[in-house]
């Protein structure tokens, strides 16, 4: 098997985001950024613009499988990115490839997809299940927000933050969590890593910004690139969220578009 040792490798599965802002774009631009080569498994074509999805279009299960075939065939990702999955099938299907080819450092941003805006519910809560159930226990490390968070541990509302932290990770099945702080009334945003070794927070001042359109996506393909890179999972963490910021900042007078923009996503 043919492997070209002079560049890390990035794998991302997820949804195409014609915008350029968010999914597969986002994460190739991020990989681009840090200097990783990045492969790509589009699980759906999406139509969208800021953060509403007009409409979503599967990726036959077929070509999802040959998509994925084909990169591991040819070599192994140092890293692979897991985002939007359309379906119950295709997360099955995700599973047992990437189970089957022995992918490493995978990292997991558990995606809500509402077509109408309602609260997780029927196939959507069907396939976040499938997630949790067939995703999370390979994972090395799963990055949900509060919303997803909440529907991992079947609780609610949040209470104090280190007991919900507990929670979140039992519940979760994964070897570590990042619960995600970004959508807090506080002025600063900070991250929680919880694992079996330690509980780690990574606080910064929050940037005041509408253009956070692909946040999670650039946060979950950057921390995957440092991993990639070889980094073990808190600098690979701290690295992302510094990038994230810098991205954020820069990005404040972008002027892409009107309301909810893209992200900065350029090197540094």
């Amino acid at each position: 098997m043919y492997r070209r040792d002079s560049v890390s490798t990035l794998l991302t599965i997820a949804g195409s985001d014609n915008s350029g802002g968010a999914g597969i774009q986002a994460d190739v631009k991020t990989a681009a950024a840090f200097g990783v080569y990045a492969s790509t498994v589009i699980t759906a074509l999406t139509a969208q613009a800021k953060s509403t999805i007009k409409s979503i279009f599967p990726t036959p299960i077929n070509i999802l499988a040959d998509q994925i075939d084909t990169i591991f065939e040819s070599f192994t990702p140092d890293a692979v990115k897991i985002g939007m999955i359309p379906s119950v099938e295709a997360v099955d299907l995700i599973a047992d490839r990437l189970t089957r080819y022995g992918a490493k450092n995978v990292v997991i941003d558990p995606i809500i997809v509402s077509l109408d805006g309602e609260r997780l519910s029927g196939i959507n809560l069907d396939i976040f299940n499938e997630i949790k159930r067939r995703l999370f226990p390979i994972a090395t490390l799963v990055t949900p927000n509060f919303e997803e968070a909440l529907a991992i541990t079947g609780l609610e509302r949040l209470e104090s933050a280190k007991d919900f932290g507990k929670i979140l990770y039992e519940k979760s099945g994964a070897p570590a969590v990042l619960l995600k702080g970004g959508d807090s009334k506080s002025e600063y945003c900070t991250d929680i890593l919880f694992s079996e070794e330690d509980t780690r927070m990574f606080r910064q001042s929050k940037i005041i910004t509408d253009n956070t359109h692909g946040t999670g996506s650039v946060l979950s393909s950057a921390i995957a690139c440092g991993l990639a890179k070889g980094y073990q999972l808190p600098k690979a963490v701290r690295m992302a969220k510094d990038y994230v910021s810098f991205a954020l900042q820069k990005g404040v007078d972008l002027g892409l578009s009107e309301g909810n923009g893209p992200l900065y996503i350029f090197n540094r």
